[in-house]
């Protein structure tokens, strides 16, 4: 007799599609080895490769922004810079901005010049004390009051032009958002002395969400006038989402396939497409959940009729929570079982599941995203209607009982 309450599943055999395992797992690509392999090439790279070799060959020094939504491939196109900057011998610091704090900000940038301790660095850490320069640094480090935008900016680029090739890339940077404005203008002035006086061969770049970079954009216009380049980042076409399909399929088949796009059909990845927006990152998780599903009905071909069947609306409040990514569901069982579905604020939320106010309202805004939250008017975020009715129904079965 199957245990009360507990759903027993066959477990996914990915073998009957010839495949080892489920490729779409790994929803960033910068964090697979050999990711050239796998990414799918858009007009931005080419444009990239392009401004890195002028940088290299010619030793110019320019500065560029990277927009998109969540999850578009922002840091992975960063990351290529980095490792083209460090595989010339240069010194490449990518910052993941974590604060709106511009003080620990500023010092994770420095932070990042440091080489390795050793007796060596150790002696020259103690000499750079004794000239003052650490002194100096943590002084206007040491409070807002006294950040001096130009002296930091001065401070980064005599480090910065220690190396033969440089590059400062900052990447998240919505996530300042909430600092106080004149805090964001001091930050905002340290970076455009900095750019105004870059070393040779240097590369500045930084990423960020629209809406976020709308708003830093009329706050301090003079640092976005130097910049030299401004990627605004597109949904993916329904053809690179057929090649970005076929990649990762290709890295996991143990068995000869005469159609690349196999166990799926065109059809099937047309409809994962629309649903995900073009956006690699929701296409992603749409594969990776429907081909683990699939895998464990054994579904042979995965056509649209397959992903429709899969992806309609949950039947139960118990296969609502089976259903969000891992990474979320700690929140989503906070809005329903702690504020009834909502609606809440992310600050509640926050609060509820001990984590920084910025990292769960990213998160939150991605459950939007991906179909399983909704937002209010007043910026409060509540369950879909039909969970809502499973609810409901529990509370009425409660009454009854």
């Amino acid at each position: 007799m199957e245990p009360r309450g507990l759903k027993l599943y066959p477990i996914e055999g990915y073998e009957i599609y010839g495949l080892s395992r489920n490729p779409f797992e790994q929803l960033a690509s910068e964090g697979i080895s050999d990711v050239e392999s796998i990414h799918v090439y858009q007009e931005i790279d080419m444009r990239l490769s392009m401004i890195i070799s002028e940088v290299i060959g010619n030793r110019s020094s320019i500065a560029l922004s990277i927009i998109g939504p969540l999850g578009m491939g922002k840091t992975q196109r960063l990351k290529s810079i980095a490792k083209a900057i460090s595989d010339s011998r240069g010194k490449a610091i990518y910052v993941k901005v974590d604060t709106n704090d511009i003080l620990k900000l500023t010092r994770d940038i420095f932070y990042a010049l440091k080489p390795p301790r050793s007796r060596t660095n150790i002696f020259l850490e103690n000499l750079s004390r004794k000239l003052g320069f650490i002194d100096r640094l943590e002084k206007m480090l040491s409070s807002t009051q006294e950040y001096k935008s130009r002296d930091i900016a001065e401070l980064l680029t005599e480090q910065m032009g220690k190396y033969p090739y440089c590059a400062l890339l900052l990447d998240e940077l919505e996530n300042m958002q909430t600092a106080r404005e004149q805090d964001k203008i001091q930050f905002f002035e340290m970076l455009r002395h900095f750019i105004s006086n870059m070393p040779q061969g240097c590369i500045v770049a930084f990423a960020c969400i629209p809406e976020a970079y709308e708003e830093y954009s009329k706050i301090f216009p003079a640092f976005f006038m130097r910049l030299h380049y401004e990627f605004r980042l597109r949904p993916m076409s329904i053809d690179e989402a057929y090649e970005l399909v076929k990649k990762r399929l290709n890295r996991v088949r143990i068995r000869d396939t005469a159609d690349p796009l196999y166990p799926f059909t065109e059809e099937a990845i047309k409809l994962i497409h629309e649903l995900g927006h073009g956006n690699p990152r929701q296409i992603l998780r749409l594969l990776h959940y429907v081909l683990s599903e699939s895998a464990k009905h054994k579904f042979d071909p995965i056509d649209d009729y397959v992903v429709t069947t899969i992806l309609e609306e949950p039947k139960s409040l118990e296969e609502y929570l089976t259903r969000i990514p891992k990474e979320y569901k700690d929140l989503v069982e906070i809005i329903v079982h702690k504020f009834s579905g909502g609606p809440v604020s992310y600050i509640q939320v926050a609060k509820e599941a001990k984590k920084p106010g910025i990292q769960v309202y990213d998160q939150l805004e991605e459950l939007i995203r991906l179909g399983f939250l909704v937002g209010d008017p007043k910026g409060n975020y509540k369950v879909p209607e039909y969970v809502r009715k499973f609810l409901e129904g529990e509370e009425t079965g409660t009454k009854e009982v």
